[in-house]
């Protein structure tokens, strides 16, 4: 029903322009003989691309690494600009200067790493960080994101982390994340996977910034002391550094917020609030 289409080589082999599982496909299945279409000889090579391309789009959704392969040939036969107005956006790719730079990155990856992007196990965004640090030390993250999965929020914050931990204290990605107490985390089974990875995003925290974490840990000690009524909480400024502080109240009719509040207004440790995150107050 859709037969493959070939081109002839000047060493008389042929070169698959359309069809490759197909032909994977039929061969699987043992078949000896597979009609397909041949193009011409002096069929151009833009155009044997153009015909791959949109034979793709067609039936399937082309991953990230996919489109970046596409982008790097399309060099070999168009200019920068024609290349991000008319086909970054055939390629559900931002037309912009940036987004082609990205993707022209992602080629340079070391093949597993390529492996863990196409599966989206590895976000767009972090992909494109990883060509600035080393061998070795990316496939240790990339290890990371395999055994435990995620989230693209978490993935960005581990990233950030290890390479400002790495730049302060002297010491490699891969030696930080052999240290014992990621190892511990990894090692204990008692936790899940998404408890690790917690775990692990919170450990680096605290090492890349010991004092807010320590804030932040006394902050949340003081507001668990005050037995606030369920479905209230109070939220600090961001870094401790503003002098605002959120409260917040989760009510489902009149009755239940004036009962919140009547309570609120019996607890007398509110007063001292501000003071928790500095280790004082609520005592």
């Amino acid at each position: 029903l859709n037969p493959p289409y070939i081109v002839k080589n000047l060493d008389d082999s042929f070169s698959v322009v359309v069809g490759y599982r197909r032909l994977l496909a039929a061969k699987e299945l043992g078949w000896k003989n597979v009609e397909c279409r041949l193009l011409p000889k002096d069929f151009p090579s833009f155009e044997a691309l153009m015909l791959n391309l949109d034979d793709n789009l067609l039936h399937r959704k082309l991953n990230i690494i996919e489109k970046a392969m596409v982008i790097e040939r399309m060099f070999s036969f168009l200019q920068k600009d024609e290349i991000i107005n008319d086909y970054l956006p055939l390629l559900d790719v931002p037309a912009n200067s940036q987004s082609l730079e990205l993707y022209l990155k992602l080629n340079k990856l070391d093949e597993q790493i390529k492996v863990s992007i196409a599966k989206e196990i590895i976000s767009l965004r972090v992909a494109g960080l990883m060509e600035n640090i080393d061998r070795e030390h990316r496939l240790s993250i990339n290890d990371l994101f395999i055994t435990l999965k995620f989230s693209f929020n978490q993935q960005l914050q581990l990233f950030q982390f290890l390479t400002e931990i790495s730049s302060r204290e002297g010491r490699t990605i891969k030696e930080i994340l052999d240290d014992s107490e990621i190892s511990e985390v990894l090692t204990d089974k008692r936790m899940n996977a998404p408890q690790k990875v917690k775990a692990i995003i919170a450990a680096l925290k605290k090492r890349r910034f010991p004092s807010l974490s320590g804030a932040e840990m006394a902050f949340k000690k003081g507001v668990s002391r005050l037995s606030l009524p369920s479905g209230v909480n109070i939220i600090p400024p961001a870094f401790f550094e503003g002098v605002n502080y959120r409260l917040e109240i989760v009510f489902s009719d009149g009755n239940e917020i004036t009962d919140k509040i009547n309570r609120l207004n019996k607890l007398s440790g509110l007063f001292e609030v501000t003071e928790f995150w500095k280790g004082r107050g609520n005592k």
